[in-house]
Protein backbone atom coordinates (compact mmCIF):
# COMPACT_ATOMS: atom_id res chain seq x y z
CA UNK A 1 0.00 0.00 0.00
CA UNK A 2 2.32 2.48 0.94
CA UNK A 3 4.96 1.71 -2.29
CA UNK A 4 1.21 2.99 -4.51
CA UNK A 5 0.63 5.66 -2.04
CA UNK A 6 4.07 7.30 -2.61
CA UNK A 7 3.91 6.56 -6.92
CA UNK A 8 0.19 7.87 -6.52
CA UNK A 9 1.46 11.13 -4.64
CA UNK A 10 4.00 12.17 -6.89
CA UNK A 11 2.49 11.80 -9.99
CA UNK A 12 0.38 14.04 -8.18
CA UNK A 13 2.80 16.63 -7.76
CA UNK A 14 4.55 16.34 -11.14
CA UNK A 15 1.38 16.23 -13.08
CA UNK A 16 -0.57 19.38 -11.00
CA UNK A 17 1.77 20.73 -9.35
CA UNK A 18 4.38 20.43 -12.15
CA UNK A 19 7.27 19.33 -10.05
CA UNK A 20 10.27 17.72 -11.52
CA UNK A 21 11.81 14.74 -10.65
CA UNK A 22 15.53 15.01 -8.98
CA UNK A 23 17.35 11.79 -10.69
CA UNK A 24 20.66 10.62 -11.96
CA UNK A 25 20.15 10.56 -16.30
CA UNK A 26 16.66 12.29 -15.55
CA UNK A 27 15.33 8.40 -15.00
CA UNK A 28 12.76 7.59 -13.00
CA UNK A 29 13.92 6.98 -9.61
CA UNK A 30 13.50 3.81 -7.62
CA UNK A 31 10.98 4.22 -5.06
CA UNK A 32 11.90 1.24 -3.21
CA UNK A 33 14.28 3.32 -0.59
CA UNK A 34 11.16 5.31 0.32
CA UNK A 35 12.41 8.34 -0.29
CA UNK A 36 11.85 10.59 -4.05
CA UNK A 37 13.43 14.00 -4.42
CA UNK A 38 11.08 16.74 -6.95
CA UNK A 39 12.15 20.45 -7.68
CA UNK A 40 9.97 23.57 -9.43
CA UNK A 41 10.41 27.14 -9.44
CA UNK A 42 7.21 29.01 -8.67
CA UNK A 43 8.09 32.95 -9.13
CA UNK A 44 12.08 32.93 -8.76
CA UNK A 45 11.77 31.02 -5.73
CA UNK A 46 13.26 27.18 -5.39
CA UNK A 47 10.82 24.96 -4.18
CA UNK A 48 12.88 21.15 -2.99
CA UNK A 49 10.29 18.14 -1.74
CA UNK A 50 11.48 15.42 -0.65
CA UNK A 51 8.89 12.82 0.34
CA UNK A 52 10.42 10.43 2.90
CA UNK A 53 8.73 6.81 4.01
CA UNK A 54 8.72 7.39 7.45
CA UNK A 55 8.13 4.42 8.81
CA UNK A 56 11.38 3.21 7.23
CA UNK A 57 13.64 4.52 9.06
CA UNK A 58 15.08 5.31 12.74
CA UNK A 59 14.91 8.29 14.87
CA UNK A 60 18.70 8.34 14.09
CA UNK A 61 18.36 8.25 11.00
CA UNK A 62 15.41 11.11 10.61
CA UNK A 63 17.92 12.89 12.01
CA UNK A 64 20.60 12.66 9.70
CA UNK A 65 18.12 13.15 6.98
CA UNK A 66 17.08 16.35 8.82
CA UNK A 67 21.01 17.16 9.05
CA UNK A 68 21.69 16.21 5.18
CA UNK A 69 19.00 18.80 4.52
CA UNK A 70 20.43 21.33 6.93
CA UNK A 71 23.54 20.88 4.60
CA UNK A 72 22.26 21.12 1.69
CA UNK A 73 20.43 24.38 2.41
CA UNK A 74 23.59 26.19 3.85
CA UNK A 75 25.22 24.60 0.00
CA UNK A 76 22.41 26.71 -1.78
CA UNK A 77 23.77 29.61 -3.88
CA UNK A 78 21.86 33.00 -3.55
CA UNK A 79 18.19 33.45 -1.67
CA UNK A 80 14.72 32.34 -2.28
CA UNK A 81 15.04 28.75 -1.58
CA UNK A 82 12.60 26.28 0.52
CA UNK A 83 13.37 22.74 0.90
CA UNK A 84 10.09 21.29 2.21
CA UNK A 85 10.67 17.54 3.91
CA UNK A 86 7.07 15.73 3.83
CA UNK A 87 7.12 12.36 6.01
CA UNK A 88 4.69 9.62 5.59
CA UNK A 89 3.06 7.69 8.30
CA UNK A 90 0.87 4.65 7.19
CA UNK A 91 -1.10 4.27 10.81
CA UNK A 92 0.06 5.94 13.63
CA UNK A 93 2.45 9.28 13.76
CA UNK A 94 5.37 8.53 15.89
CA UNK A 95 5.42 11.41 18.02
CA UNK A 96 9.39 11.11 18.76
CA UNK A 97 10.11 11.01 14.68
CA UNK A 98 8.14 14.02 15.16
CA UNK A 99 10.52 15.79 17.64
CA UNK A 100 13.38 15.40 16.01
CA UNK A 101 11.78 16.67 13.03
CA UNK A 102 10.27 19.64 14.68
CA UNK A 103 13.54 20.19 16.62
CA UNK A 104 15.43 20.44 13.04
CA UNK A 105 13.90 22.84 11.14
CA UNK A 106 16.64 25.67 10.06
CA UNK A 107 15.56 29.10 9.17
CA UNK A 108 18.24 31.40 7.30
CA UNK A 109 16.03 34.27 7.18
CA UNK A 110 18.10 36.94 6.13
CA UNK A 111 18.91 35.09 2.74
CA UNK A 112 15.07 33.87 2.58
CA UNK A 113 16.53 30.07 2.62
CA UNK A 114 13.97 27.93 4.86
CA UNK A 115 13.90 24.29 5.58
CA UNK A 116 10.48 23.33 6.92
CA UNK A 117 8.54 19.92 7.26
CA UNK A 118 4.96 18.76 6.58
CA UNK A 119 3.38 14.50 7.65
CA UNK A 120 0.77 13.05 6.18
CA UNK A 121 -1.15 9.94 8.37
CA UNK A 122 -2.14 7.66 4.90
CA UNK A 123 -4.83 6.04 7.04
CA UNK A 124 -6.38 8.79 8.87
CA UNK A 125 -5.75 11.26 5.52
CA UNK A 126 -4.06 14.02 7.96
CA UNK A 127 -1.98 16.68 6.86
CA UNK A 128 0.46 18.37 9.72
CA UNK A 129 2.18 21.26 9.37
CA UNK A 130 5.45 22.00 11.62
CA UNK A 131 5.42 25.39 10.92
CA UNK A 132 3.76 28.81 10.72
CA UNK A 133 6.58 31.09 9.89
CA UNK A 134 7.30 31.28 7.00
CA UNK A 135 3.61 31.56 5.67
CA UNK A 136 4.72 30.41 2.55
CA UNK A 137 4.69 26.21 1.68
CA UNK A 138 4.18 26.21 -2.04
CA UNK A 139 0.63 24.99 -1.88
CA UNK A 140 1.56 21.66 -0.43
CA UNK A 141 -0.80 21.46 2.33
CA UNK A 142 -3.26 22.49 -0.20
CA UNK A 143 -2.07 19.88 -2.85
CA UNK A 144 -2.44 17.12 0.02
CA UNK A 145 -5.48 17.88 1.25
CA UNK A 146 -6.98 18.06 -2.64
CA UNK A 147 -5.18 14.35 -2.96
CA UNK A 148 -6.74 13.04 0.24
CA UNK A 149 -10.19 14.62 -1.04
CA UNK A 150 -10.38 13.08 -4.40
CA UNK A 151 -8.83 9.58 -2.81
CA UNK A 152 -5.72 9.35 -5.10
CA UNK A 153 -4.15 7.78 -2.89
CA UNK A 154 -6.17 4.41 -4.06
CA UNK A 155 -5.35 5.08 -7.55
CA UNK A 156 -2.99 2.18 -9.01
CA UNK A 157 -0.23 3.96 -10.28
CA UNK A 158 3.37 2.78 -11.74
CA UNK A 159 6.70 3.73 -13.16
CA UNK A 160 4.94 3.77 -16.71
CA UNK A 161 2.14 6.16 -15.55
CA UNK A 162 4.50 8.95 -14.37
CA UNK A 163 7.03 8.32 -17.34
CA UNK A 164 4.06 9.20 -19.64
CA UNK A 165 3.42 12.56 -17.78
CA UNK A 166 6.98 13.57 -18.27
CA UNK A 167 7.46 12.56 -21.75
CA UNK A 168 4.36 14.86 -22.61
CA UNK A 169 4.94 17.33 -20.89
CA UNK A 170 8.64 17.80 -22.44
CA UNK A 171 6.44 17.91 -25.81
CA UNK A 172 5.04 21.55 -24.40
CA UNK A 173 8.46 22.90 -24.76
CA UNK A 174 8.84 21.69 -27.73
CA UNK A 175 8.69 23.99 -30.29
CA UNK A 176 8.55 23.69 -34.14
CA UNK A 177 9.16 26.56 -36.05
CA UNK A 178 7.39 27.57 -39.11
CA UNK A 179 9.19 30.51 -40.02
CA UNK A 180 13.19 30.39 -39.83
CA UNK A 181 13.50 34.54 -40.17
CA UNK A 182 10.75 36.66 -39.40
CA UNK A 183 10.89 38.91 -42.35
CA UNK A 184 7.42 40.16 -42.26
CA UNK A 185 7.95 41.30 -38.31
CA UNK A 186 10.99 43.25 -39.75
CA UNK A 187 8.50 44.96 -43.07
CA UNK A 188 6.11 45.92 -40.46
CA UNK A 189 8.52 47.57 -38.20
CA UNK A 190 10.00 49.35 -41.41
CA UNK A 191 7.05 50.50 -42.55
CA UNK A 192 6.12 52.19 -39.00
CA UNK A 193 9.13 54.38 -39.10
CA UNK A 194 8.98 54.82 -42.94
CA UNK A 195 5.71 56.30 -41.97
CA UNK A 196 6.87 58.54 -39.36
CA UNK A 197 9.83 59.77 -41.49
CA UNK A 198 7.11 60.44 -44.41
CA UNK A 199 5.00 62.77 -41.63
CA UNK A 200 8.24 64.31 -40.31
CA UNK A 201 9.02 65.41 -43.73
CA UNK A 202 5.32 66.41 -44.80
CA UNK A 203 5.36 68.83 -41.71
CA UNK A 204 8.94 70.23 -42.26
CA UNK A 205 7.84 70.41 -45.94
CA UNK A 206 4.79 72.51 -45.06
CA UNK A 207 5.81 74.06 -42.47
CA UNK A 208 3.27 72.67 -40.09
CA UNK A 209 3.79 70.36 -36.57
CA UNK A 210 4.02 66.81 -37.07
CA UNK A 211 0.98 66.02 -34.73
CA UNK A 212 -1.50 68.07 -37.22
CA UNK A 213 -0.49 65.62 -40.20
CA UNK A 214 -1.34 62.60 -37.70
CA UNK A 215 -5.21 63.19 -39.15
CA UNK A 216 -4.77 63.54 -42.50
CA UNK A 217 -2.75 60.51 -42.87
CA UNK A 218 -5.13 58.30 -41.00
CA UNK A 219 -5.72 58.41 -37.49
CA UNK A 220 -8.74 57.03 -35.45
CA UNK A 221 -11.26 59.86 -35.65
CA UNK A 222 -14.37 59.18 -34.72
CA UNK A 223 -16.65 61.85 -36.40
CA UNK A 224 -14.39 61.23 -39.99
CA UNK A 225 -15.39 57.25 -39.52
CA UNK A 226 -18.95 58.16 -39.07
CA UNK A 227 -18.86 60.26 -42.42
CA UNK A 228 -17.63 57.04 -44.07
CA UNK A 229 -13.78 57.58 -44.17
CA UNK A 230 -14.02 53.53 -42.65
CA UNK A 231 -10.33 53.17 -43.70
CA UNK A 232 -9.27 54.53 -40.65
CA UNK A 233 -9.96 51.34 -38.87
CA UNK A 234 -6.73 50.09 -40.79
CA UNK A 235 -4.37 53.23 -41.14
CA UNK A 236 -3.53 54.34 -37.26
CA UNK A 237 -1.56 50.66 -36.91
CA UNK A 238 0.54 52.39 -39.17
CA UNK A 239 1.28 56.13 -36.93
CA UNK A 240 2.50 56.94 -34.25
CA UNK A 241 1.98 60.06 -31.60
CA UNK A 242 6.22 60.77 -31.70
CA UNK A 243 9.21 59.02 -31.61
CA UNK A 244 9.60 57.62 -28.46
CA UNK A 245 5.70 56.00 -28.94
CA UNK A 246 7.35 54.74 -32.34
CA UNK A 247 10.62 53.51 -30.29
CA UNK A 248 8.40 51.23 -27.76
CA UNK A 249 5.79 49.99 -30.16
CA UNK A 250 8.46 48.82 -32.70
CA UNK A 251 10.26 46.72 -29.50
CA UNK A 252 7.37 45.26 -28.85
CA UNK A 253 6.79 44.32 -32.38
CA UNK A 254 10.49 43.09 -33.06
CA UNK A 255 10.62 41.00 -29.43
CA UNK A 256 6.91 39.51 -29.60
CA UNK A 257 5.79 39.83 -33.51
CA UNK A 258 9.34 37.50 -34.17
CA UNK A 259 8.07 34.66 -31.68
CA UNK A 260 4.68 34.75 -32.76
CA UNK A 261 5.73 35.12 -37.10
CA UNK A 262 8.18 32.12 -35.98
CA UNK A 263 6.05 29.88 -34.06
CA UNK A 264 2.79 30.33 -36.06
CA UNK A 265 4.02 30.91 -39.64
CA UNK A 266 3.64 34.39 -42.06
CA UNK A 267 0.66 33.94 -42.94
CA UNK A 268 -1.15 33.24 -39.56
CA UNK A 269 0.81 36.21 -38.26
CA UNK A 270 -0.27 38.31 -40.74
CA UNK A 271 -4.06 37.22 -39.84
CA UNK A 272 -3.60 37.26 -36.04
CA UNK A 273 -1.92 40.96 -36.37
CA UNK A 274 -4.10 42.82 -38.80
CA UNK A 275 -7.56 41.22 -37.23
CA UNK A 276 -6.59 41.94 -34.03
CA UNK A 277 -5.52 45.59 -34.95
CA UNK A 278 -8.86 45.98 -36.44
CA UNK A 279 -10.74 44.88 -33.70
CA UNK A 280 -8.56 47.19 -31.65
CA UNK A 281 -9.54 50.03 -33.62
CA UNK A 282 -13.01 49.01 -34.11
CA UNK A 283 -13.03 48.68 -29.43
CA UNK A 284 -11.82 52.35 -29.40
CA UNK A 285 -13.90 53.67 -31.66
CA UNK A 286 -17.14 52.12 -29.80
CA UNK A 287 -16.17 53.19 -26.35
CA UNK A 288 -13.21 56.02 -26.63
CA UNK A 289 -14.38 59.82 -28.42
CA UNK A 290 -10.82 60.53 -28.29
CA UNK A 291 -8.64 60.85 -31.60
CA UNK A 292 -5.86 57.77 -31.63
CA UNK A 293 -2.79 56.26 -33.40
CA UNK A 294 -0.55 53.51 -32.69
CA UNK A 295 -0.11 49.33 -33.26
CA UNK A 296 -0.70 48.78 -29.88
CA UNK A 297 -3.50 46.74 -30.46
CA UNK A 298 -2.32 44.81 -32.78
CA UNK A 299 0.69 44.34 -30.26
CA UNK A 300 -1.97 43.08 -27.38
CA UNK A 301 -3.14 40.59 -30.22
CA UNK A 302 0.44 39.14 -30.54
CA UNK A 303 0.37 38.61 -27.01
CA UNK A 304 -2.98 37.31 -27.18
CA UNK A 305 -1.54 34.88 -29.94
CA UNK A 306 1.43 33.68 -26.91
CA UNK A 307 -1.65 33.34 -24.32
CA UNK A 308 -3.73 31.13 -26.57
CA UNK A 309 -0.18 29.42 -27.51
CA UNK A 310 0.57 28.86 -23.61
CA UNK A 311 -2.69 27.56 -22.54
CA UNK A 312 -2.29 25.13 -25.24
CA UNK A 313 0.47 24.21 -23.01
CA UNK A 314 -0.19 23.90 -19.55
CA UNK A 315 3.56 22.75 -18.58
CA UNK A 316 4.84 26.51 -20.48
CA UNK A 317 1.87 28.74 -18.73
CA UNK A 318 3.06 27.20 -15.82
CA UNK A 319 6.85 27.68 -16.30
CA UNK A 320 8.14 31.24 -15.62
CA UNK A 321 7.58 32.09 -19.32
CA UNK A 322 3.54 31.71 -18.67
CA UNK A 323 4.04 33.61 -15.73
CA UNK A 324 5.60 37.00 -16.70
CA UNK A 325 3.40 36.69 -20.20
CA UNK A 326 0.70 37.22 -17.81
CA UNK A 327 2.30 39.44 -15.74
CA UNK A 328 2.87 42.16 -18.25
CA UNK A 329 -0.67 41.36 -19.23
CA UNK A 330 -2.15 42.31 -15.78
CA UNK A 331 0.48 45.31 -15.74
CA UNK A 332 -0.26 47.01 -18.82
CA UNK A 333 -3.69 46.84 -18.90
CA UNK A 334 -3.45 48.72 -14.79
CA UNK A 335 -1.30 51.12 -16.31
CA UNK A 336 -3.30 51.84 -19.44
CA UNK A 337 -6.56 52.18 -16.56
CA UNK A 338 -4.63 54.61 -14.21
CA UNK A 339 -3.06 56.75 -17.28
CA UNK A 340 -6.19 58.46 -19.25
CA UNK A 341 -3.86 59.29 -21.95
CA UNK A 342 -3.72 55.35 -22.75
CA UNK A 343 -6.80 54.13 -25.27
CA UNK A 344 -6.82 50.77 -23.15
CA UNK A 345 -9.84 50.10 -25.06
CA UNK A 346 -7.82 49.50 -28.12
CA UNK A 347 -5.27 47.29 -26.21
CA UNK A 348 -7.84 44.92 -24.65
CA UNK A 349 -10.50 44.53 -28.39
CA UNK A 350 -6.57 43.87 -29.68
CA UNK A 351 -5.59 41.14 -26.73
CA UNK A 352 -9.23 39.26 -27.37
CA UNK A 353 -8.81 39.77 -31.31
CA UNK A 354 -5.62 38.29 -31.11
CA UNK A 355 -6.54 35.57 -28.74
CA UNK A 356 -9.35 34.43 -31.10
CA UNK A 357 -7.82 34.41 -34.12
CA UNK A 358 -5.50 32.42 -32.54
CA UNK A 359 -7.80 30.02 -31.95
CA UNK A 360 -9.36 30.20 -35.32
CA UNK A 361 -5.85 29.60 -36.75
CA UNK A 362 -4.09 27.39 -34.49
CA UNK A 363 -2.69 24.05 -36.00
CA UNK A 364 -4.02 21.42 -34.25
CA UNK A 365 -1.66 17.62 -33.79
CA UNK A 366 -5.40 16.23 -34.03
CA UNK A 367 -7.89 16.88 -36.50
CA UNK A 368 -10.83 15.54 -35.05
CA UNK A 369 -14.91 17.23 -34.64
CA UNK A 370 -13.38 18.76 -30.85
CA UNK A 371 -10.77 20.92 -33.15
CA UNK A 372 -12.92 21.75 -35.68
CA UNK A 373 -15.53 23.13 -32.99
CA UNK A 374 -12.72 25.14 -31.33
CA UNK A 375 -11.64 26.65 -34.50
CA UNK A 376 -15.53 27.37 -35.37
CA UNK A 377 -16.35 29.31 -32.10
CA UNK A 378 -13.41 30.95 -32.28
CA UNK A 379 -14.43 32.04 -35.92
CA UNK A 380 -17.75 33.17 -34.75
CA UNK A 381 -16.77 34.89 -31.42
CA UNK A 382 -14.19 36.79 -33.49
CA UNK A 383 -17.26 37.91 -35.71
CA UNK A 384 -19.62 38.36 -33.03
CA UNK A 385 -17.18 40.39 -31.32
CA UNK A 386 -16.42 42.85 -34.12
CA UNK A 387 -20.06 43.77 -35.41
CA UNK A 388 -21.25 43.86 -31.95
CA UNK A 389 -18.59 46.51 -30.83
CA UNK A 390 -18.97 48.22 -35.28
CA UNK A 391 -22.97 48.21 -34.45
CA UNK A 392 -22.76 49.93 -31.10
CA UNK A 393 -19.96 52.31 -32.31
CA UNK A 394 -22.20 53.68 -35.24
CA UNK A 395 -25.02 53.72 -32.87
CA UNK A 396 -24.10 55.16 -29.46
CA UNK A 397 -24.68 58.85 -28.59
CA UNK A 398 -20.73 59.94 -28.74
CA UNK A 399 -20.33 58.91 -32.05
CA UNK A 400 -23.40 59.77 -33.20
CA UNK A 401 -22.82 63.79 -31.63
CA UNK A 402 -19.27 63.63 -32.57
CA UNK A 403 -19.64 65.28 -36.44
CA UNK A 404 -22.11 67.53 -34.39
CA UNK A 405 -19.76 68.57 -31.83
CA UNK A 406 -17.05 68.73 -34.21
CA UNK A 407 -19.17 71.50 -36.18
CA UNK A 408 -19.60 72.78 -32.35
CA UNK A 409 -15.40 72.94 -31.86
CA UNK A 410 -15.09 74.49 -35.26
CA UNK A 411 -17.46 77.47 -34.49
CA UNK A 412 -16.20 78.21 -31.22
CA UNK A 413 -12.79 78.79 -32.90
CA UNK A 414 -13.47 80.75 -35.17
CA UNK A 415 -15.61 83.15 -32.68
CA UNK A 416 -18.49 82.23 -35.15
CA UNK A 417 -21.31 82.74 -32.21
CA UNK A 418 -24.38 82.68 -34.25
CA UNK A 419 -23.96 79.57 -35.41
CA UNK A 420 -22.03 78.53 -32.35
CA UNK A 421 -25.42 79.25 -30.42
CA UNK A 422 -27.61 77.43 -33.26
CA UNK A 423 -26.06 74.44 -33.90
CA UNK A 424 -25.19 74.37 -29.53
CA UNK A 425 -29.46 74.35 -29.35
CA UNK A 426 -29.58 71.61 -32.09
CA UNK A 427 -27.53 69.27 -30.46
CA UNK A 428 -29.47 69.83 -26.78
CA UNK A 429 -32.82 69.33 -28.52
CA UNK A 430 -31.44 65.31 -28.97
CA UNK A 431 -32.02 64.66 -25.16
CA UNK A 432 -28.44 64.15 -24.47
CA UNK A 433 -28.07 61.35 -22.16
CA UNK A 434 -24.45 61.54 -21.40
CA UNK A 435 -23.46 64.02 -18.52
CA UNK A 436 -20.37 65.29 -19.46
CA UNK A 437 -21.48 65.93 -23.61
CA UNK A 438 -24.01 67.92 -22.46
CA UNK A 439 -22.08 69.59 -20.03
CA UNK A 440 -19.68 70.54 -22.77
CA UNK A 441 -22.21 71.97 -25.23
CA UNK A 442 -23.96 74.02 -22.70
CA UNK A 443 -20.78 75.60 -21.99
CA UNK A 444 -20.17 76.58 -26.09
CA UNK A 445 -24.32 77.69 -25.55
CA UNK A 446 -23.66 79.90 -23.13
CA UNK A 447 -20.39 81.58 -24.24
CA UNK A 448 -22.32 82.18 -27.39
CA UNK A 449 -24.77 83.46 -25.73
CA UNK A 450 -22.87 85.93 -23.52
CA UNK A 451 -20.64 87.16 -26.72
CA UNK A 452 -23.32 88.40 -28.44
CA UNK A 453 -24.90 90.10 -25.60
CA UNK A 454 -27.94 87.70 -24.85
CA UNK A 455 -27.50 88.02 -20.88
CA UNK A 456 -30.80 86.52 -19.87
CA UNK A 457 -30.47 83.15 -21.93
CA UNK A 458 -27.24 82.38 -20.60
CA UNK A 459 -27.99 83.29 -17.53
CA UNK A 460 -31.05 80.76 -18.14
CA UNK A 461 -29.10 78.53 -19.73
CA UNK A 462 -26.33 78.54 -16.70
CA UNK A 463 -28.42 77.55 -14.06
CA UNK A 464 -29.43 73.87 -15.77
CA UNK A 465 -25.24 73.86 -16.14
CA UNK A 466 -25.47 74.58 -12.40
CA UNK A 467 -27.92 71.70 -11.94
CA UNK A 468 -25.61 69.21 -14.11
CA UNK A 469 -21.80 70.43 -13.00
CA UNK A 470 -22.61 72.54 -9.44
CA UNK A 471 -19.05 74.25 -9.52
CA UNK A 472 -19.06 75.47 -13.25
CA UNK A 473 -22.63 76.72 -13.50
CA UNK A 474 -21.74 78.86 -10.23
CA UNK A 475 -19.01 79.95 -11.72
CA UNK A 476 -20.53 81.26 -15.05
CA UNK A 477 -23.55 82.45 -13.08
CA UNK A 478 -20.98 84.83 -10.87
CA UNK A 479 -19.11 85.69 -14.18
CA UNK A 480 -22.41 86.60 -15.98
CA UNK A 481 -23.47 88.60 -12.58
CA UNK A 482 -20.81 90.19 -12.50
CA UNK A 483 -20.35 91.78 -15.92
CA UNK A 484 -24.36 93.05 -15.91
CA UNK A 485 -23.63 94.42 -12.54
CA UNK A 486 -25.43 92.55 -10.66
CA UNK A 487 -22.51 92.57 -7.59
CA UNK A 488 -24.73 90.68 -4.96
CA UNK A 489 -26.29 87.94 -7.07
CA UNK A 490 -22.24 87.67 -8.61
CA UNK A 491 -20.60 87.42 -4.90
CA UNK A 492 -23.55 84.88 -4.03
CA UNK A 493 -22.95 82.45 -7.02
CA UNK A 494 -18.57 82.63 -6.86
CA UNK A 495 -19.02 81.65 -3.43
CA UNK A 496 -21.14 79.28 -4.16
CA UNK A 497 -18.93 77.90 -7.11
CA UNK A 498 -15.88 78.14 -4.38
CA UNK A 499 -17.73 75.92 -1.81
CA UNK A 500 -18.47 73.04 -5.10
CA UNK A 501 -14.82 73.08 -5.34
CA UNK A 502 -14.38 74.96 -8.84
CA UNK A 503 -10.93 74.61 -10.01
CA UNK A 504 -11.40 78.65 -11.13
CA UNK A 505 -9.97 79.53 -7.76
CA UNK A 506 -7.52 82.84 -8.61
CA UNK A 507 -10.50 84.10 -10.95
CA UNK A 508 -13.39 83.69 -8.03
CA UNK A 509 -10.60 85.17 -6.06
CA UNK A 510 -9.77 88.11 -8.06
CA UNK A 511 -13.50 89.02 -9.25
CA UNK A 512 -14.75 88.14 -5.60
CA UNK A 513 -12.06 91.13 -4.67
CA UNK A 514 -12.73 93.47 -7.26
CA UNK A 515 -16.70 93.12 -6.43
CA UNK A 516 -15.57 94.16 -2.03
CA UNK A 517 -14.04 97.37 -3.89
CA UNK A 518 -16.49 98.35 -6.16
CA UNK A 519 -19.25 98.31 -3.46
Amino acid sequence: MKNNYLSSLVRYLVEKDYYHLISADNQIPDLSNGIVSMIREIQGTSVFVEIIDADRYTIEQIRNIMLNGAAMLNNIQGSNAYIFKVFLFENTTDMDKVEIIKQHQMDITSEKRFMKCISLNISEKQVEKYFSVPAFDAGLVKSFKRFFSKGLEKRETDYKDIEDIIENRKKDFEIQFKAKTPWLTYIIIAMNVLMYGLLRLVAMKTGTSYEQQLEPFGAKVNNLIMEGQYWRFFTPMFLHADIVHLAVNCYSIYIIGAQVEKIFGRGRFLAIYFVAGLIGSAASFAFSLNSSVGASGAIFGLVGAMLYFSLRRPALLKSSYGVNLITMIVINLAYGVMNKRIDNHAHIGGLVGGFLTTGAVYSYQEKNGKTLLKKVTSILLAAVIAVGLLFYGFNNDINVLSPKLAALEGFDTQNNWPESEKKAEEILELKLSDKDIKTRVLWSLIRAEVNQGKFDEGIKDTKALAELNPADGHYLLGFIYYNTKDFDKAKQELEEAEKAGSSNTENIKELLSNIEKLK
